[in-house]
């Protein structure tokens, strides 16, 4: 037969590790900046080309918007009605050619640091 004790300390810090699995806690220091991240890259202007005619106001840029919903949930968007041939999956090949990024190949280049910070936090939390 095999015994064993558990000392009520180790069971209180395996508690205390537990909870920081929790999103609440693991994403608490990095949800805002990653967002928030996400809609000022989209707002970068590419540089301009040569040859471009048309003037540039900014409003574009200017009218990027994140919210973060839940610790596990936020939206980031534009309310330019152009915005998703800019930025979306409707981008036409103009667009595309002059630099301008799609919103979620933004968000997935994020994703990447996002989910470093997180792993980092996590092992943190074992060792």
């Amino acid at each position: 037969m095999i015994t064993a004790e558990i000392d009520p300390r180790d069971l209180r810090e395996f508690h205390i590790a537990m909870k920081g699995l929790h999103p609440e806690v693991l994403f608490k220091d990095e949800w805002l900046p990653f967002v928030k991240g996400i809609a000022e890259i989209a707002g970068e202007y590419p540089p301009d080309f040569p040859g471009n005619t048309y003037t540039r106001t900014g409003n574009l840029g200017r009218d990027w918007r994140y919210a973060v919903l839940s610790p596990t949930s936020a939206e980031v968007g534009n309310a330019a009605v152009y915005a998703g041939y800019v930025h979306g999956h409707e981008q036409i090949p103009l667009h595309a050619g002059h630099g301008w990024r799609r919103l979620f190949e933004i968000g997935d280049k994020r994703l990447a640091a996002f989910i470093q910070k997180i792993e980092a936090k996590v092992s943190r939390l074992w060792t």
